[in-house]
């Protein structure tokens, strides 16, 4: 009776794993090189510092709502 329930949660539970993996190994890091290594100055510089952060907490946030 609970299968479809358990296999659907396990499989939400693996994408999001994969999705954490991918966007904390490889997203987060190109976007703060890319950062780094512009020429953009001002405000744009530090709302585009910030992106990581919360490329961070979207994953975070993610993860807690499929634990909950």
């Amino acid at each position: 009776m609970f299968k479809k329930a358990q296999s659907g949660l396990s499989g939400a539970f693996i994408n999001i794993m994969i999705a954490t993996i991918i966007g904390v190994g490889i997203a987060i890091p190109v976007v703060i090189d890319t950062t780094n290594n512009s020429s953009i100055t001002g405000m744009t510089r530090t709302i585009l510092t910030y992106l990581p952060l919360l490329m961070g907490v979207v994953l975070l946030v993610a993860v807690a709502v499929l634990v909950r």
